[in-house]
């Protein structure tokens, strides 16, 4: 859900700002993607008209976010929000990746793309938008990312200690 509403406040900021699709189209696939995943968990729970509800309540709060009603401000502070999100969300990992002393399951293609793209970013929205504060959450995301590449790197041999515990 924190996801979602990142992904949500970005979306709308961006539209709401008129920045080019180029500037924000991931944001709207991934929102898309996260808000399926929302409702097939739901459903694959037998909670479907819990999903269909879900869907229902996000389309609507879309379309008001979306709408002349909202003031500007409230779209700049939910984009605003995305940066203690991204924070805790990565410094969570961080500190459960620390305190296992390894990094578990992640990928290291997916955790070095996303730290590469967080990179890349910024960039892309200081060239196409000009905006400090796409740009800022951008970098704060670029840090925590390098956070964690960081720390895939340090424990790249570390083992799980279920998979030590089996080997001895």
């Amino acid at each position: 859900m924190l996801e979602l509403v990142a992904l949500t406040g970005t979306m709308i900021y961006s539209i709401t700002n008129n920045f080019p699709f180029s500037s924000w189209g991931e944001a709207l696939f991934l929102m898309l993607q996260t808000v399926t995943i929302c409702f097939l968990v739901m459903h694959y729970r037998g909670q479907t008209v819990k999903g269909v509800a879900f869907l229902a309540c996000y389309a609507l709060v879309l379309l008001v976010l979306l709408s002349p009603l909202t003031p500007l401000a409230v779209v700049t502070l939910l984009q605003a929000t995305n940066v203690p999100a991204v924070v805790v969300g990565r410094l969570l990992q961080a500190a459960t990746n620390y305190r296992n002393g390894h990094t578990g399951q992640l990928s290291a293609i997916t955790v070095f793309l996303l730290f590469g793209g967080s990179l890349a970013r910024i960039f892309t929205s200081i060239q196409e938008t000009g905006d400090p504060l796409l740009a800022g959450t951008f970098v704060v995301s670029s840090l925590c990312n390098g956070l964690i590449a960081a720390q895939l790197l340090f424990y790249w041999n570390a083992e799980a200690p279920h998979k030590q515990k089996k080997q001895q």
